[in-house]
């Protein structure tokens, strides 16, 4: 099977009776957003580790610079991964996309533990960390596909600013995990390890829990549930656009999402810094262990 095929949306179905419409609707939406909070929480599991270990590495003659070279992999391929992503996940199936990205972050974390530090090399660590990060991108774009989907422009904003909770529970929850995983296995590539294996049944549940549209699960579109149609609203709106209709009529066409894209850049730059070198610096300046 191609993965075009493997990833391609889910086919709408026969629509459920009206009496059905509402307590169905009603329990599948909270169903995808608990899907859609815990998948991508489950990304940051597997996303910084690489942070925790760098004061083990800096004692075993590591450089900082070295492995800020190294640390500077899952940044570059992260950004390049979400618009790349972004626009293939637009045209797939949320549920498969979003579980099977953090599968492979997840995997790819665990191999980096068994195999990255095995040679010493700073250039194999930065391959590690740059598939990592392009797993990663395939985090962000399903969760918003299911978002658009499953609630009405006026829900949006409430719903995405309780989901953007997710990617700090998930931060929160990995420094505790990769202590627990240094303690299970004994060694300090347990911090890859143990989040890792979390992760993985992280990415089964959401996989349980998400569903890719309304119509695939008989149900109708959400602007026609909640009645928020606008007046040129018709059936063709819920075709799914082509990558270039996409990204020449809705993206680039867009200065809005250029200014946005422009100030995100700049707050990852602070973001980022504070995420890598804070167990470092808590190590070195605060004897922090």
């Amino acid at each position: 099977m191609k993965l075009t095929e493997f990833l391609k949306p889910a086919p709408h179905t026969k629509r459920i009776s009206e009496a059905e419409i509402e307590p169905t609707y009603n329990k599948l939406r909270w169903q995808v957003f608990t899907g859609i909070f815990v998948g991508y929480a489950g990304y940051y599991l597997v996303r910084k580790n690489f942070s925790l270990i760098i004061p083990d590495l800096v004692e075993k003659g590591y450089t900082k610079t070295q492995l800020g070279i190294a640390l500077s992999a899952i940044s570059i391929a992260y950004g390049i991964s979400k618009f790349v992503m972004a626009l293939k996940s637009d045209r797939s199936n949320a549920r498969i996309f979003l579980s099977l990205g953090l599968f492979l972050s997840a995997l790819i974390t665990a191999a980096m533990g068994l195999f990255a530090f095995a040679t010493s090399s700073i250039a194999v660590m930065f391959v590690f960390l740059f598939i990592n990060g392009w797993f990663q991108g395939m985090g962000w774009p399903p969760c918003g596909r299911v978002m658009v989907h499953w609630f009405s422009v006026k829900e949006r904003g409430t719903k995405m600013s309780i989901w953007n909770v997710a990617h700090n529970v998930g931060g929160g929850i990995m420094a505790p995990l990769a202590v627990a995983g240094l303690s299970i296995f004994g060694v300090w590539q347990g911090k890859l390890y143990f989040p890792a294996i979390i992760a993985v049944l992280i990415a089964f549940v959401a996989y349980l829990l998400v569903r890719d549209t309304p119509q695939s699960c008989g149900l109708p579109p959400i602007e026609e549930y909640s009645k928020t149609q606008t007046k040129d609203y018709d059936a063709s709106h819920e075709k799914e656009l082509s990558t270039k209709q996409i990204l020449f009529d809705y993206v680039l066409a867009n200065k809005l999402i250029w200014y946005i894209a422009l100030a995100n850049a700049f707050i990852y730059l602070v973001r980022y810094g504070v995420l890598d070198w804070a167990p470092t610096y808590l190590k070195e300046a605060k004897a922090f262990q």
